[in-house]
């Protein structure tokens, strides 16, 4: 991924970025010369539109890597950006590299000597040549690093009672959408786990690094970066103890309101018809269970399990989102009730659905130089306009080049009361993984209430982009981690493969990209409607 300064963008995205692959020439292009020899190109995809004949200079320009950019890989690496014209043979450090009719090339080849960390590019086409020379850095070998010696490799442990109140000083408590996000183990590549209220008091139990360990209860602890807490060590022990437990019904949402006197640590866990809610460090009475009339929460019950409080929130269908937020000595958990849809054939009618074209800031560009905010602008405008043809409210978190925070972007949709998010995006690759060998389509979740959306939404695209199905599968995204919805991730494509960079540039493919988005909503809102 990359960052870059934003091109004016027209919707034309097809037409402007024409003008990014140098010299279209005439319809019939230039024969190759056939002394000039070429690498042969991958099997073409018979699904995706073909790639445009090229003629022009031999430029050379690598998009990946950068000059003197540090590489990851151990052994062997991509490398790939557009040489001007189509009819060239290029070699890198003297191997054949494939190029496309456009142009634009990819190369999977071993990484160079340490004794000489460049990449050199030569290319021909008969009539005209270009060579650059490419320095780039190697991470020194694995083996030369002691890990028993690097820094904060070892825990401190901390005895006594030493307490910190999690979040910055400057974090309102009352923020809503500001959580503190727990670990289950020191680092920042570690699952989320736990999704605390700023202001909540826990025993520190031990450093390892920029990362501090905190006790929720006898028996579990986690891990937050030392910055996301303030030590107070003058503080006693909270006391939390739940109170007379109501339910109160509306129309759109019920709230289970838990008074536990200081906010606890909790975990909410979904299951086929229901959600846990865990509260750590918490006592309870006895077993409860208040009365309430609702048609969508069948039952609510507390139990005392040691340190800890469970509330379970029985369903009469499965969870489709939910909010807390703690004021006032009490813990409010909000269920939200599915929508009801009317009519399975227009299932979306009347629905909000929050539209995010993934990117700025950051986000990768292919071989010819289109970025991926760019293209998921043009794919996201497309799924703007179907779904306002089906009497969809669409909530779009950007509608130009100007960067829109990822935390932002659920937040948007969350303030919107919108009924789903989906986040369009174009796939990369790291360093080391061959591009050429599992390339596809994936749809991403992070909670187990958007997992249905995402399954739909996956079946619709991988016919509609004609691309191997990777599946459907958890990710880490800070925009799908809204609650209140089901929120879902869209990796279309691989906008670093020239094949696949060439069709997003197509009006055609912009189009199938965003109808398996709708679609993919029909589908899981339709299914709804049945089982209503």
């Amino acid at each position: 991924m990359t960052s870059s300064r934003f091109r004016i963008f027209t919707l034309a995205l097809a037409a402007s970025g024409a003008a990014c692959i140098p010299g279209r020439g005439p319809s019939a292009p230039a024969p190759m010369d056939p002394s000039v020899e070429r690498a042969a190109l991958p099997a073409a995809n018979p699904r995706l539109p073909a790639v445009p004949d090229v003629r022009g200079p031999v430029r050379i320009n690598v998009v990946y890597p950068k000059p003197d950019q540090m590489i990851e890989a151990r052994d062997s690496n991509f490398v790939f950006g557009s040489v001007g014209s189509g009819d060239v043979g290029l070699r890198i450090n003297g191997t054949l590299v494939p190029v496309w009719p456009n142009g634009s090339f990819m190369g999977f080849l071993p990484l160079p000597p340490a004794t000489s960390p460049r990449y050199q590019l030569v290319a021909v086409n008969g009539r005209d040549s270009a060579e650059l020379i490419l320095p780039i850095k190697l991470r020194p070998p694995a083996d030369t690093i002691r890990r028993d010696t690097v820094p904060g490799d070892t825990i401190q442990v901390v005895t006594g009672n030493i307490f910190a109140t999690l979040g910055a000083p400057t974090i309102a408590v009352n923020d809503t959408d500001r959580v503190i996000i727990g670990r289950p183990a020191p680092g920042n590549g570690q699952p989320y786990k736990w999704f605390l209220f700023p202001g909540t008091a826990l025993r520190v139990t031990g450093y390892k690094g920029d990362f501090a360990r905190l006790a929720l209860d006898g028996s579990q602890e986690m891990w937050i970066p030392r910055s996301e807490m303030q030590l107070a060590t003058d503080l006693m022990p909270p006391r939390r103890q739940v109170g007379a437990v109501r339910v109160l019904s509306s129309g759109d949402w019920v709230d289970v309101v838990v008074p536990t006197g200081a906010a606890p640590a909790w975990l909410a866990e979904q299951g086929e018809r229901s959600i846990s809610l865990t509260l750590y460090g918490t006592s309870a009475a006895g077993t409860a269970r208040p009365s309430f009339t609702d048609g969508y929460v069948t039952g609510v019950s507390i139990t005392p399990e040691n340190s800890r409080a469970r509330v379970t929130i029985n369903l009469n269908a499965a969870p489709f989102g939910y909010l807390a937020f703690f004021n006032n000595g009490e813990l409010t958990f909000r269920v939200r009730k599915p929508p009801a849809i009317s009519d399975a054939r227009s299932p979306l009618r009347g629905l909000t659905i929050a539209v995010d074209p993934g990117h700025p800031p950051v986000g990768a560009t292919g071989p010819t130089g289109l970025y991926e905010a760019e293209a998921t602008l043009a794919v996201g405008f497309r799924v703007r306009d179907m779904l306002r043809r089906r009497g969809v409210n669409v909530v779009m978190t950007r509608e130009n080049a100007n960067p829109v925070e990822l935390g932002l972007r659920p937040i948007i949709a969350r303030r919107a009361n919108a009924h789903a998010f989906v986040s369009v995006h174009l796939n990369a690759y790291p360093d080391g993984v061959n591009p050429f060998l599992n390339p596809g389509t994936t749809t991403y979740y992070f909670w187990p209430h958007a997992i249905a959306l995402g399954k739909s939404t996956q079946a619709a695209l991988v016919p509609e982009l004609g691309l191997k199905d990777i599946g459907t599968k958890f990710g880490n995204f800070a925009v799908a981690r809204g609650t209140w919805m089901p929120s879902i991730l869209a990796e279309g494509l691989f906008i670093i493969l020239p094949d696949q960079e060439a069709a997003i540039r197509t009006e055609e493919y912009q189009e199938a990209y965003a109808r398996g988005i709708v679609r993919g909503l029909e589908t899981y809102f339709a299914s709804m409607a049945r089982n209503q």
